[in-house]
Formats: structure tokens, sequence, C-alpha cells
């Protein structure tokens, strides 16, 4: 495959990862609102972990296509490694603030309410808290984490073919 063909594959599927990012984020609700659906954002969100390999092997055909040297390729997974930590760390502190942040205005609008309510719509699988796990954040963290997997096993299968290739240098020219 063309490295140009390899290119327009990992922008479209980009773009329609940011699209369904832009979906997750649209199905979030607000306190005292109800969806009636559940959280609408968990489709976007599977179907986000299915094109999940897809976008692994495009990027590492894609890797392959464009010749990466090693120091390249380890380059890009320090540099993806570095960014995830970063990057989940950030998330995690902005979404225990938000969660700080609703509680405080369902209080102040309600008064006194239900600590089990305030937990519920502050949980994880809320789809009062979409907006926290679909946002521009979250799809740099889900790229880097392609690449990041991308990087290693192109690095891995280019040093698996280094090896054999050395292998058949040092041997005797009767063993070959």
């Amino acid at each position: 495959m063309r490295v140009v063909k390899v290119d327009r594959l990992v922008v479209a599927l980009s773009i329609f990862s940011g699209l369904l990012v832009s979906l997750g984020r649209s199905t979030q609700v607000y306190p005292q609102s109800s969806s009636g659906n559940g959280n609408l954002g968990l489709i976007p969100l599977l179907l986000l972990l299915l094109i999940f390999p897809f976008g692994i092997s495009l990027v590492v055909q894609w890797m392959r296509a464009a010749q990466l040297r090693f120091l390249s390729l380890i380059g890009l997974s320090i540099c993806t490694m570095i960014y995830l930590v970063c990057g989940i760390f950030y998330q995690v502190e902005q979404f225990s603030q938000y969660q700080v942040f609703v509680k405080q205005q369902v209080r102040a609008e309600n008064g006194t309410i239900d600590e089990s309510y305030l937990t519920s719509i502050t949980s994880v699988p809320s789809p009062y808290m979409n907006s926290q796990f679909f946002n521009s954040n979250t799809f740099l963290i889900y790229w880097a984490s392609i690449l990041l997997v991308a990087s290693l096993i192109a690095w891995w299968t280019r040093n698996k073919s280094l090896l054999s290739d050395s292998d058949k240098r040092n041997t005797f020219p009767f063993e070959q």
C-alpha cells in the first residue's frame, strides 16, 4: 500500500474518531434533567474501542511505508508515553474537579440533597459526566495510545527482522 493511501486512511480515521468524540460530548445531560435513554455516550465509546485496532494497524502500515528509523520510533514511543502519563493525570484531576463543581451546583439549586444521588450523577458511567470523557484531551490520549502501540509494534517487528538478517550474516557459508 502506498504511503499516500495510508495517509488518507489515517486522516479519515482520525476525523471519524473526532466526530465520535463530538457525538459523545453532545450526549451530556444536566442534573435534574433526564435523558430517559441511559447513557447514549456509550455508543460512540464502543465504536472508538472497535476502531482502535484498525487505527493501530493503519499507523503501523504508515510507519513501515515511511520507513521510520529506529531512533525515530524510540523517540515517538517516549514522547507519546510522556504525553499519556501527563494527559491521564490531567484528565483525572479535571474529572475530580468537575465532580465537585456538579455537586456544588446541585446543592446550590436544591439546598440539601441526597448524597447517593450526588454520587450517582458524578460517577464514571453517568451521562452527566460525558463532557469529561469526550473532550479534546481524551481525543489526544486516544491517538497517543494508538501511536504508542503502533510504534512499539513497528519497533518490535523491525528488531526481529534486523536480528534475523544479522544472524544470517554471522553464520558460516556452509550453514546458510
